[in-house]
Order: structure tokens, then sequence, then C-alpha cells
């Protein structure tokens, strides 16, 4: 049979797809981290300004929001 040559093909693509969403959340909550860590490295009254200008959001929140737009 012609279909037992695809199986394997169908059960790999939901499984790199989903490895492709592991690892943009990664990115996501990385870029989140590091953002952090060289707001930190400021000067003591530059330190809250800069926090505050990072992205607090979780990569669910962030991820339902851009889909909307």
């Amino acid at each position: 049979m012609k279909l037992k040559r695809f199986i394997p093909a169908l059960t790999l693509i939901p499984a790199l797809l989903l490895l492709g969403a592991c690892t943009t959340q990664a990115w996501y909550e990385g870029v989140r981290q590091t953002g952090e860590q060289e707001c930190r490295k400021q000067p003591p009254g530059a330190v809250d300004d800069c926090l505050s200008r990072i992205n607090k959001q979780g990569y669910d929140d962030y991820s339902k929001a851009r889909s909307a737009n």
C-alpha cells in the first residue's frame, strides 16, 4: 500500500511544528531575560526606567496579541 509510505512523514510534520513553537517560546523568553540583565547593569538611577520599558508580557499573551494583529 502506498499510504504506509506517508505515515512516517505525517507523524514527523506535527512533531516539527511543536518543536518550532518551543524554539520560538525559548527565544522570546531568552530575549526578555537578556533585556532585564542589561537593565540591571545600568547606573542605579536608570535601572527602574529601563525595566519599565521591558516587555513583561508572557509568551502566551504575546503570541495571542501577535495573532490578533
